[in-house]
């Protein structure tokens, strides 16, 4: 492992709310996260409007200060009409902005919050010279209006015309994850919000308690396994201030949620300042990437899930119940084109999403799979010769995966292939694009 390309932030939302369910600045709850975090000296970047500035500015400058925390605006709410939508969104977030940047003058890096996203405003953004959008949520649909199935997962470049799909090239926005989900349980389940790193929904699904957080170490611990193979691995975790207090103003969840999600988050910053991770706040985050990446970087992981099952509840027979598993290891992949799951022993995917030339933002991207046949295989103490034909299918991005127990092989070539790399000694991933003809792929491993 390599603990150190664990990229770990903290987000809380720290706005001002005039709503059914709150109303105000939820200073108790932004009190109670920043004290949790900060034992830890784990800074946070704040998600804030400009309502509940004037009312933290102080407590900010002081975090700032002395243990690092960052803030991003949120993104306002705009008018419906199409012929005045991005010009009123940009008026509200340049004035929004003169607030933030008037109150922290070192905040330089502008980076919006919003979990319904629109074309409009990765635009708007990118107008206003805003380098990211936090808020997108990996195989959710419906969950509070998000819908963003077939997107990627972590950190990637947003096409500002096809706000789903990855940028060709480098992009001005990185769009970042709202908060982590676990990958091996939301892909195989379709429940991405059960399965997830937000406390207040694994606690009402059962998975953690105020007193048990197996579940999140487990997941953590897929996140950390896969930083051998990839730059980085993003880990976002958040959690909103309004939901960490019970008063007056805001009752989002009972008092003994309140309590009990404070204790997960304590005893889960405690167990992940035990690897040498890298802590930093958002702002800092996609700064890096930007520095460090000219195109959406791909991601490659391998999960295996987690042990531990959710109850059976109200919370969890929402959506008419929730798949508990356990499924088998699972390699997921992405890059700028497609993205792929590959189940353990299936050398196709058992799904694939084409990025490319796709413009309907209404669809998941799939894929029909093309015929792939095995017409020669040789395994030696030495060598592995294996050799794949690919049937006629439509000009695709394509992968195939040979699962096996590899330690020590290394690939010493792939013809008919861009790209093969062996992960975790446990499969060889090979990278294609179709171009509508049949194809032979010869891949050949070797003892190094």
């Amino acid at each position: 492992m390599r603990p150190e390309r664990l990229i770990y932030t903290f987000v809380s939302y720290a706005s001002n709310y005039n709503t059914s369910w709150g109303k105000g600045t939820a200073l108790e709850g932004i009190e109670r996260t920043a004290t949790l975090a900060h034992k830890y000296n784990i800074p946070v970047t704040w998600i804030v409007n400009g309502g509940s500035v004037p009312m933290i500015k102080d407590w900010i400058l002081s975090w700032h200060e002395t243990y690092g925390d960052d803030v991003i605006l949120q993104c306002p709410m705009y008018g419906q009409d199409p012929r005045n939508r991005k010009a009123e969104l940009k008026a509200l977030l340049e004035q929004e902005w003169n607030i933030v940047q008037e109150a922290f003058p070192w905040a330089k890096t502008r980076v919006a919050a919003r979990g319904q996203i629109s074309q409009e405003i990765i635009q708007a953004l990118e107008e206003l010279d805003f380098q990211g959008l936090w808020g997108y949520c990996w195989e959710q649909t419906w969950w509070d209006g998000i819908s963003h199935k077939g997107i990627p997962w972590g950190f990637w470049y947003v096409d500002s015309n096809r706000y789903k799909i990855p940028h060709q090239g480098k992009g001005k926005i990185v769009g970042c994850e709202w908060t982590v989900r676990d990958f091996n349980r939301t892909y195989h389940s379709g429940c991405p919000c059960i399965y997830s790193t937000d406390p207040n929904d694994v606690l009402r699904a059962g998975l953690c308690t105020g007193d048990n957080i197996e579940y999140w170490k487990d997941l953590f611990q897929d996140y950390l396994n896969n930083t051998d193979h990839n730059n980085h691995v993003f880990f976002l975790q958040q959690q909103e201030a309004h939901e960490m207090e019970y008063s007056d103003r805001f009752a989002v969840f009972p008092e003994e949620h309140v309590k009990e999600c404070a204790s997960m988050l304590d005893h889960f910053f405690r167990y992940i300042k035990t690897f040498p991770i890298t802590f930093t706040t958002l702002p800092a985050a996609i700064r890096m990437y930007h520095e460090e990446n000219s195109v959406t970087a791909k991601s490659c992981i391998l999960t295996s899930g987690s042990r531990h099952q959710p109850e059976t509840n109200e919370y969890t027979l929402t959506l008419g119940g929730t798949a508990a598993g356990p499924w088998p290891e699972t390699f997921l992949y992405y890059d700028s084109r497609c993205q792929m799951a590959f189940v353990k022993g299936e050398c196709t995917p058992r799904t694939l999403r084409s990025y490319a030339g796709k413009c309907s933002m209404d669809e998941e991207f799939l894929e029909t799979i093309p015929q792939v046949f095995t017409v020669s295989y040789e395994k030696t103490e030495k060598n592995i010769d294996i050799t794949y034909e690919i049937g006629y299918h439509p000009p695709i991005p394509f992968g195939l995966v040979y699962w096996d127990d590899l330690r020590g092989y290394k690939a010493a070539s792939c013809e008919g292939a861009c790209h093969v790399e062996i992960i975790k000694d446990k499969l060889a991933f090979i990278r294609m694009d179709l171009d509508g003809e049949k194809r032979k792929v010869h891949l050949k491993l070797e003892q190094s």
